[in-house]
């Protein structure tokens, strides 16, 4: 990584950091220039205002998630071959964000929460999305003929169980034994 290339991680690691610390309406410039220990102008040098210095940190959060899950799942299939039902208990894990005390959880919340209201970030987090199940898309059918049916009821889910997993009867694991069930069931 180059100098320049280290600052703007720096830049987007810090305002990755308050968002999820201390939510959104936090959020401001000076607050991230402190926590990336830089000057305000030097901050705007590299992000002319916050709406900038948003969608690039959540462009840039969404793609070390989609490197993070790409890295646990590459593991698992050069320990072994894994079967579909492994492949999808280790997907559904890593998806399914626990709503107690995530900072993956909170940042979630917050880019849902400011997308509402800004219409650049709602376009930024509509094409991750797009990209994302394309993505999604390639690596499910790797262990399935069916990866339009797995794709459509995870993504959607998974959204849905970062918000309400804390109030559901079931636990996490119970969560994704019955979804692995409804899986192998369409899909057979």
């Amino acid at each position: 990584m180059d100098k320049r290339e280290e600052r703007l991680h720096q830049i987007l690691q810090a305002t990755i950091t308050v968002l999820s610390k201390e939510g959104a309406e936090k959020l401001s410039m000076r607050k991230v220039a402190k926590v990336a220990g830089l000057s305000l102008s030097n901050l705007q040098y590299y992000y002319k205002d916050k709406d900038a210095l948003l969608i690039a940190a959540v462009q840039h959060y969404f793609e070390s998630c989609q490197e993070e899950l790409t890295l646990e799942l590459n593991v698992l299939k050069f320990e072994s071959e894994p079967s579909i039902t492994i492949y999808l208990q280790k997907l559904l894990d890593l998806l399914l964000m626990n709503g107690k005390s995530n900072d993956h959880l909170m940042m979630f919340q917050e880019i849902w929460a400011l997308s509402s209201r800004n219409k650049e970030l709602e376009k930024a987090v509509e094409i991750y999305y797009s990209n994302y199940c394309v993505w999604m898309m390639e690596l499910i059918s790797s262990f399935s003929k069916k990866p339009e049916v797995i794709l459509s009821l995870l993504i959607p889910y998974a959204e849905g169980y970062s918000i309400v997993s804390n109030v559901l009867p079931l636990d996490k694991e119970k969560v994704i034994e019955m979804l692995i069930q409804i899986i192998l069931n369409l899909t057979e």
